[in-house]
């Protein structure tokens, strides 16, 4: 509460001196009484002697101690600590939501291509520039099966060739589902093979009886939180890299078309046999 202190002399008016004590209790309690009480102070009549001093102090002030900072900034500190892994956990789905949305939209895009095309697109370049970015390759034999999602090619935006991660998944093709002039429910497959985790192929053996075994005919690759194995993209040929590489992991990244399905890789794997792809996606005239 502020108090002021006055040092009167000269006082040849009583009354002037009784009205400013008055104001002065009646703004005892008045968060506004103060500031009326000086003003009437000041405006009053008064010679040259009225006021020897003019002294305005603090008593009382009122504010948070060292030791009751600390003890907040403590339990700030445990809230926060306790609270993370449970952002960071809440970060971590909604990156995977993304990254399953985003692998359905591709496939759907890439359906809407083969009705069209009557042949799966190539993958896009990753050291492609300019207008060559994101655009699908003509031929795709060899290492060219395995690339980018070709976003331009399929008619979407850029943002869904990458994962909930922001970072570009990979699409590998089977090469005689994409070349030109083929017939897809006659062609053979089985370039690209797909383990599970215990080594097995995700896919029954063929039959004896069956002259058109099914095969994988796609697949897109979110390399995870890590990103080891992504392409960088935008003109440059190479991969994000890491050290301690799982091998189930390393199995992906590598120039192989060997890949495995594993929860022991942060890896996110979405692939399509041709005859489930035919089935369900696709309507062929």
């Amino acid at each position: 509460m502020m108090r002021l202190v006055f040092s009167f002399s000269n006082f040849k008016d009583v009354t002037y001196k009784k009205n400013v004590i008055a104001s002065h209790q009646r703004g005892r309690g008045d968060p506004y009484g103060l500031e009326k009480w000086i003003a009437a102070a000041l405006a009053g009549p008064r010679n040259d002697g009225i006021f020897r001093t003019f002294i305005l102090r603090t008593k009382g002030e009122e504010g948070f101690s060292l030791l009751e900072l600390s003890i907040v900034l403590i339990i700030i500190g445990i809230l926060g600590g306790l609270s993370l892994p449970l952002l960071t956990a809440q970060i971590q789905r909604a990156a995977l939501i993304k990254t399953r949305s985003h692998q359905e939209y591709v496939l759907g895009a890439i359906a809407a291509h083969v009705e069209k095309n009557k042949r799966f697109p190539c993958p896009a370049a990753p050291q492609g520039i300019g207008n060559e970015y994101g655009v699908s390759q003509l031929h795709c034999r060899g290492q060219r099966a395995k690339g980018i999602v070709p976003f331009k090619t399929l008619g979407i935006s850029e943002v869904y060739s990458q994962d909930g991660f922001k970072r570009l998944m990979t699409y590998v093709v089977e090469p005689e589902f994409a070349k030109v002039d083929t017939t897809l429910q006659n062609e053979s497959g089985g370039y690209i093979t797909l383990l599970r985790e215990d080594g097995s192929n995700v896919l029954a053996p063929p039959l004896i009886t069956d002259h058109n075994p099914n095969s994988v005919a796609l697949l897109l690759i979110s390399h995870g939180g890590s990103g080891i194995g992504s392409f960088i993209g935008k003109g440059q040929t190479g991969k994000i890299q890491g050290d301690n590489v799982f091998p189930h992991k390393r199995e992906n990244l590598d120039d192989n078309f060997t890949f495995i399905e594993s929860s022991q890789s942060d890896d996110i794997l979405r692939w399509e046999s041709r005859d489930q792809f035919l089935k369900h996606y696709v309507k062929l005239r």
